[in-house]
């Protein structure tokens, strides 16, 4: 006989299945295929779990939604996981792309263009120096293609002598030879057609005693006005303090020459000496071309003249004055500042010239900030 407690067990074993089961019902297939083992989830099997679960409810409310649901689900949950797995992969094990070494700054701030203003002594003794500018010129522009920053092909270049009355680059030449520059101009770009033709024209600067006696209508200058300067007759040599007043804003007549976004060369030549006239300190005319460019590292300055105790011109033995007031001009300007004499090696002036653009003009262009 079977007493009352095994019928009451017999009773209950049909239920014990459902009791030791998994309580949401699912098969735990995962431990027997490698996964996860039964009562230590992970986030991904719950993650799964509800996304299952979520699909059977949808579909039981509502079949043709659910299905549309799912699939674009299922897609863009295969899309993320894949891009993710992607981009993972080539953050690990793909180097990143090769930077090409630059100038302290980034690809699009890198110096691109240089103005350069010539200031140049138009005195009788000047007359084998100036000779030399065209084939100087045609020497800087490769140089500037070639050794300036990352290379420069844009760039703007005004010709004037050392007088700052009216302080306006020339746009004629010896012999009161209109140039023809472009659109009324008075400064020359790197794209000007027949560039050569009009630098040489516009760098044949009428000997100033000439102009000054209106010798054979021999102005030059801007529109053919003579230029003075600022000491009354003796119209000693100002090229530094010429190029700050020509530099100002409010001379319109060079206007568009001077860019915010490019470095500035000014270039001051003489066989004699800055005349400070009524502007009192080399210092002083520094603190005026100084405020030209709203970032002082924007410009730079080269001074070429005499050595200490005067020299003799390479170029035709003629006497060289002492220049200390414009070799001081050009040291109030640091290390954006360059002195050279002319009186030593073969072809001065193109040396100068030509270091100021490697040096001075290079380094500015290797830490340009754009204004």
């Amino acid at each position: 006989m079977v007493n009352a407690r095994a019928l009451t067990i017999l009773a209950l074993l049909p239920s014990l299945p459902a009791a030791c089961g998994d309580s949401s019902g699912r098969d735990d297939s995962s431990a027997l295929s490698g996964g996860a083992p039964t009562g230590a989830p992970t986030t991904a099997s719950t993650s799964a779990s509800s996304g299952s679960a979520s699909s059977d409810d949808a579909a039981s409310t509502d079949a043709t939604a659910s299905s549309g649901d799912a699939t674009a689900g299922s897609t863009t949950a295969t899309t993320t996981a894949s891009s993710t797995a992607s981009e993972s992969d080539v953050s690990s094990s793909e180097p990143g792309p090769d930077l090409e070494p630059s100038a302290d700054l980034p690809a699009d701030e890198v110096c691109t263009k240089v103005d350069v203003l010539l200031v140049i002594d138009a005195s009788s003794s000047m007359t084998s120096e100036i000779a030399t500018l065209p084939a100087t010129f045609a020497e800087m522009k490769d140089v500037l293609e070639t050794e300036v920053g990352k290379g420069i092909d844009d760039f703007h270049i005004a010709v004037m002598n050392a007088c700052p009355k009216p302080p306006y680059f020339h746009n004629y030449g010896a012999d009161d030879t209109d140039c023809g520059f472009p659109g009324g101009q008075n400064w020359l770009a790197s794209d000007t057609p027949g560039l050569d033709a009009k630098f040489t024209c516009v760098a044949d600067i009428p000997l100033q005693d000439e102009a000054l006696a209106d010798n054979g209508g021999d102005n030059g200058g801007y529109d053919s006005q003579v230029d003075t300067c600022l000491d009354g007759p003796d119209e000693d040599e100002q090229p530094a303090l010429t190029a700050a007043a020509a530099l100002q804003p409010g001379v319109r007549q060079n206007g568009a020459f001077l860019r915010s976004d490019a470095v500035l060369l000014v270039i001051a030549v003489t066989d004699e000496d800055e005349a400070l006239a009524n502007v009192g300190s080399p210092q002083a005319i520094h603190d005026q071309l100084a405020s030209v460019k709203s970032d002082a590292n924007n410009l730079t300055f080269l001074g070429v003249g005499g050595a200490p105790g005067g020299c003799q011109s390479v170029y035709d033995g003629d006497d060289v004055k002492d220049s200390k007031h414009l070799r001081a001009v050009a040291e109030a300007f640091g290390d954006r500042g360059l002195f050279r004499d002319m009186c030593s090696g073969p072809d001065p002036l193109r040396d100068a010239f030509v270091e100021a653009l490697t040096t001075v003009v290079h380094d500015a262009c290797e830490q340009f900030i754009p204004e």
